[in-house]
């Protein structure tokens, strides 16, 4: 199956440089917007004969066009020790790659950053792989996001931030207050593994990913409950966040098809 999606950004396509988006850029493109009396836009190259010629106050009249745009689209892969459990990386990988061949098959600037410690330019799911491999499992909380304002964002991109967002709500919100001029894509990688798999009436090891400290637990109903309602309330607090900065999370548990993404666009 095709990695590749269709997506669109119309409210940032305001640039001059030619690609394959519709815009709001009148220009010299193919998509036909209106027409227009000559006396606005004096351009006889795009001069209307049928209009002009049945008009009955014989008027002047041109066809107006929108070019087509590209666009820059900028990932930022949370590198944090929580991303390195169950299947999360093979998860991201994918998804890495699907919205790569998908910038390339549109023919637009793709960029690529991991946020561990430091921020690291990533230019492929491979790169993506060797950088996850090189990850400390703890002590690691991709502190760099702090660092995204020397990234180089010359005009609004489409910024996909991949992660679990398990993150503190400080760090969160100062996230979003830095790219909230960009339209934002939040995708949470989340495992059923988290918090729906775990057996009942044993004892279970559990380890805390961003610090390496583990203890033992034994699982009862109410206690499996518990963590399944604490995922639910997390899960919408984290749309409320969203919605403040006027932006949608896309939700990947356990499984990612390019056609959800499509369809996520479809409703933008």
């Amino acid at each position: 199956m095709s990695l590749v999606f269709d997506y669109k950004a119309t409210t940032l396509l305001r640039g001059l440089m030619l690609g394959m988006h519709k815009s709001n850029q009148r220009g010299t493109g193919s998509d036909f917007y209106k027409k227009s009396s000559f006396l606005d836009e004096p351009d006889t190259s795009r001069l209307d004969l049928n209009a002009s010629l049945t008009d009955p106050f014989e008027g002047l009249h041109v066809k107006t066009f929108r070019q087509r745009s590209k666009l820059d689209v900028q990932i930022f892969v949370d590198g944090s020790s929580s991303m390195l459990y169950a299947d999360k990386i093979k998860h991201i990988q994918q998804l890495f790659d699907s919205i790569h061949q998908s910038v390339e098959a549109a023919s637009d600037h793709f960029y690529g950053y991991l946020m561990t410690q430091s921020l690291s330019t990533i230019d492929s799911a491979s790169t993506l792989q060797q950088a996850f491999s090189d990850i400390r499992p703890e002590q690691n909380r991709a502190e760099s996001y702090i660092k995204l304002p020397q990234v180089n964002l010359p005009r609004p991109s489409l910024v996909f931030i991949i992660s679990d967002f398990h993150w503190p709500e400080k760090q969160l919100e100062a996230m979003m207050t830095l790219l909230s001029s960009h339209l934002v894509v939040p995708v949470v990688v989340w495992s059923n593994a988290e918090y729906a798999d775990y057996p009942l009436w044993r004892f279970v090891e559990v380890t805390d990913l961003e610090t390496g400290k583990s203890r033992l637990v034994f699982v009862s109903r109410r206690q499996k409950n518990a963590i399944e309602q604490r995922y639910q309330q997390r899960k919408h607090y984290l749309n409320q966040q969203f919605r403040r900065f006027n932006q949608r999370p896309f939700w990947l548990t356990d499984h990612y098809d390019p056609r959800d993404m499509s369809r996520y666009f479809a409703m933008q």
